[in-house]
């Protein structure tokens, strides 16, 4: 329950934020953006949320986490119109977060004990080479690639990060992590992801970044979770989870085509 609790405190975090972010980029161009008080207040909050992030890989299945932060689209379409001037929602829009909700209360209730399974040996290792091909590949395709391949860069790098924490669980402290080849994987993969996800919403749809995103960075950390990390589901919830998933992030899907994302995320980025 304190994982699920965590997971929804990030996913608030995380659309308040951009929210935050985006009504301060409307009052300030250029670099003057970020100094402006509502961009950095985000930027604090966005950092904040990855902090409760993190614990929350700690306590709780990656599919769930990952699941539930996705859902951060629905905070941000649904509290646009109340900071964006002219923005509005459609009644689409709230039948996709009504069904983005349905798709989490199956998620969470899928959710079963903790195996705490042991990574297998040279796991870190194979992150950290993953991490390295991802950095590169970034920086080699910045300039060139098309907006729906920085967005497959930006969600493998997210999801190294979920993967990076919740395989450094067991017996190891937050200052331990720091420490640790482990968190090369976090900041490595969390750089991919920021620079992929921004330079994705500059080249392309907006729609169609945040949706590859959004699939990606939900579905790799949930079946590495449940393959190799020991994360548990309850018996006979296979099924209905993976249409929790699948339904959550249709809803997601949906709310990313509409014109209060795409005029929050266009202005944040």
């Amino acid at each position: 329950m304190l994982g699920l609790t965590l997971a929804l405190v990030a996913c608030l975090m995380y659309g308040g934020a951009t929210l935050l972010q985006a009504a301060g980029t409307r009052r300030a161009e250029g670099l003057g953006a970020f100094v402006q008080p509502l961009v950095v207040v985000g930027l604090v909050i966005d950092g904040l949320a990855f902090g409760v992030s993190l614990l929350a890989y700690e306590k709780a299945p990656l599919f769930e986490v990952q699941t539930i932060i996705a859902a951060a689209v629905v905070v941000s379409v649904l509290g646009a119109p109340r900071v964006l001037p002219g923005v509005a929602l459609r009644r689409v829009d709230l039948v996709g977060a009504a069904v983005v909700v349905l798709g989490l209360v199956v998620v969470a209730a899928a959710a079963g004990p903790d195996a705490s399974v042991e990574p297998p040996s040279g796991f870190v290792t194979v992150l950290l080479v993953l991490t390295g091909v991802l950095v590169v590949a970034t920086a080699a395709s910045y300039r060139w690639a098309p907006s729906w391949l920085m967005a497959v860069l930006a969600g493998l790098g997210f999801s190294l990060v979920a993967v990076g924490a919740r395989a450094a669980e067991d017996g190891t402290s937050f200052w331990q992590m720091v420490l640790s080849p482990i968190a090369l994987v976090v900041l490595g993969g969390g750089a991919v992801g920021v620079v992929g996800n921004i330079r994705a919403l500059e080249r392309g749809s907006v729609a169609i970044a945040a949706s590859v995103v959004s699939v990606i960075e939900v579905v790799i950390p949930s079946v590495i979770g449940i393959a190799v990390l020991g994360d548990g589901v309850r018996s006979g919830w296979g099924v209905p989870l993976v249409l929790g998933i699948a339904v959550a992030l249709g809803g997601c899907v949906l709310l990313s085509a509409s014109p209060a994302n795409t005029a929050t995320e266009a202005a944040s980025a």
